[in-house]
């Protein structure tokens, strides 16, 4: 059984899921998901199968596979109880978060309950460790899509987003995660959102230069910031 767990995770290197999430398909994030053993895997393996899960859920939602994301998301709340004592105290926290806000783009009339709790907890999660980048990342977002009514602020996520993205490019372990690539993209949808399109060009073009495959980016947002610049 654990030569089979094995296998699994060479099957799907992070090298590989990266260069999905490059080309905007993350059908193979969804075999990586569904061909793990929970019980055989070891901690890490856990741990990094949960951070997939994380990116996975608002992908499915965004492509209104509500059930899909549904299934996903009760599976990662399982996954985040099982492994809380073996993740830093503010990445829980934080994917706690992350967990409220899906629940809340699942239904959105749980506004005042799963919307505000995510609010909350991004807090929480940030106050616990101020340089993590997972909890910077989601008090990001958080600070980013929340309405002003509820506590938004897109200045406070740009300078959130900013540190988050410092942290990872001096880690060499995001390398090929996700993450950075995610966040270098809400760092220019900020900036275009604060009605800055020179530097939500400039970002864009930055992340392209780090990152030459991501066909999102040069296919269609950065064609369309140009063409807003003319």
């Amino acid at each position: 059984m654990l030569l089979v767990a094995q296998l699994a995770f060479c099957q799907f290197s992070d090298e590989q899921l990266y260069m999905a999430y490059m080309s905007s398909d993350l059908s193979l994030w969804g075999q990586y998901i569904d061909a793990q053993d929970w019980n055989t895997m070891s901690h890490p393996q856990r741990l990094r199968l949960i951070n997939y899960e994380y990116g996975y859920i608002p992908v499915l939602a965004d492509q209104n596979r509500m059930e899909e994301a549904a299934h996903y998301l009760q599976q990662f709340n399982n996954h985040l109880s099982q492994e809380q004592s073996y993740l830093p105290k503010a990445t829980y926290i934080a994917y706690r978060s992350a967990s409220h806000a899906y629940a809340y783009l699942l239904d959105k009339s749980k506004i005042f309950s799963e919307g505000m709790q995510s609010f909350k907890t991004a807090k929480q999660a940030l106050l616990s460790d101020p340089n993590n980048p997972i909890a910077l990342t989601l008090k990001g977002n958080v600070d980013f899509y929340a309405p002003k009514l509820f506590g938004g602020d897109k200045k406070q996520a740009m300078e959130l987003f900013l540190q988050a993205e410092s942290i990872m490019l001096r880690d060499t372990a995001f390398h090929y995660l996700w993450n950075l690539p995610a966040i270098q993209l809400c760092i220019a949808q900020c900036y275009e959102k604060s009605g800055d399109i020179p530097a939500a060009i400039r970002q864009a073009e930055k992340t392209l230069q780090q990152h030459p495959h991501f066909i999102y980016i040069r296919q269609t947002y950065l064609p369309q910031l140009k063409r807003r610049n003319e």
